[in-house]
């Protein structure tokens, strides 16, 4: 690991090994990047260089206090401090695949043409899962040119059921057919 991105994420995951609270961390981090996400000021006023550190630090223990461990509380502290906050979300990407590793967790993307309920996606996760043998955990993205159906795609495998897909293998079938 070489980035500071991945150097801080390796620390935290470190950190998480020693006090045996992968999960945890992993569920407390992905809280933060939830918040992260549907905010994206969060970050640039944690960035910002005229407001103080104090006041940066009441605000995240106003926020996160309550719902993660303090430990996390205290990294995103850090980050703050040595003006390394800007890298949070990478930091979190990093993080998560660390865990994600030592729990034997694969992540995946469901693209599909509409919305899935949430017995959708665990339905595919499971099969999925069954398929690689390990647990995948799925997000979705939503792909209109899909048409219909679903294409699961987990690292460098693809599990493809779009009707867009089925559509160009019948293309391809009979234009091989002339």
């Amino acid at each position: 690991m070489d980035t500071v991105s991945e150097r801080y994420a390796e620390s935290l995951f470190e950190l998480a090994l020693e006090n045996n609270t992968v999960k945890a961390y992993l569920d407390d981090i992905k809280l933060v990047d939830t918040v992260l996400e549907s905010d994206p000021e969060f970050v640039v006023f944690f960035s910002h260089v005229l407001i103080e550190d104090q006041i940066k630090y009441q605000l995240l223990e106003d926020s996160f206090k309550d719902s993660v461990d303090h430990y996390i509380l205290n990294f995103l502290k850090l980050l703050v401090k040595k003006r390394r906050i800007r890298y949070i979300r990478e930091i979190v990407k990093a993080f998560i695949k660390l865990c994600n590793k030592q729990l034997g967790i694969e992540e995946g993307i469901i693209y599909s043409a509409f919305d899935l309920t949430d017995k959708q996606i665990n339905s595919i996760a499971r099969a999925i899962s069954k398929k690689e043998n390990k647990t995948v955990q799925l997000r979705v993205i939503k792909d209109e040119s899909l048409i219909g159906g679903v294409r699961v795609q987990v690292n460098t495998r693809v599990y493809d059921g779009s009707v867009k897909n089925k559509v160009n293998m019948l293309k391809h079938s009979l234009l091989e057919s002339r």
